[in-house]
């Protein structure tokens, strides 16, 4: 009895961490239910224990008021206006990448994850030649170089 007592107590355990720190839910869901299943306990008389357990959580709204959850996606614009030679660089969760060319150039980039503080976007755009013109590179905003052969970077997110 104790052997299956622990064991019940471990199963509750190892459930009840494997949520810890995450919301429970997706669009329009009051409930969800989860089922673990695991065969690793052996007594002492010899009986392997297999123990299902089925958990119901029930949750409401989306965060940040609600605890249901949802993978959250948002689809940024990287923009590089120069008339001469520039590079682009940019990286975000899970995403990076590079372009090269010459004047305006425009491209959408879309990050997603279960918490909107990774979704950011960062990005440098450099002059390749010795140009006083004005190189700006937009995000969720912008920022810009005139400085021959500059650098600008910009990151930009989402406010959850």
């Amino acid at each position: 009895m104790k052997d299956e007592t622990a064991f019940a107590l471990l199963t509750v355990l190892v459930i009840a961490s494997a949520g810890a720190g995450y919301y429970v839910g997706s669009t329009s869901r009051s409930a969800t239910t989860s089922t673990f299943t695991t065969t690793s306990f052996m007594t002492r008389s010899g009986y392997t224990y297999t123990s299902t357990t089925t958990v119901t959580t029930t949750c409401s709204g989306y965060p940040p008021g609600g605890d249901c959850v949802t993978t959250y996606s948002y689809t940024f614009t990287i923009s590089v206006n120069y008339t001469g030679p520039w590079k682009l660089t940019y990286q975000g969760n899970y995403v990076s990448g590079n372009n090269a060319g010459s004047g305006f150039f425009s491209k959408a980039v879309t990050l997603s994850d279960l918490n909107t503080k990774w979704l950011t976007l960062c990005a440098t755009a450099q002059k390749l030649d010795g140009s006083y013109k004005t190189l700006t590179l937009t995000v969720t905003g912008h920022n810009e170089t005139s400085l021959p052969y500059g650098v600008t970077s910009y990151c930009g997110g989402v406010v959850p």
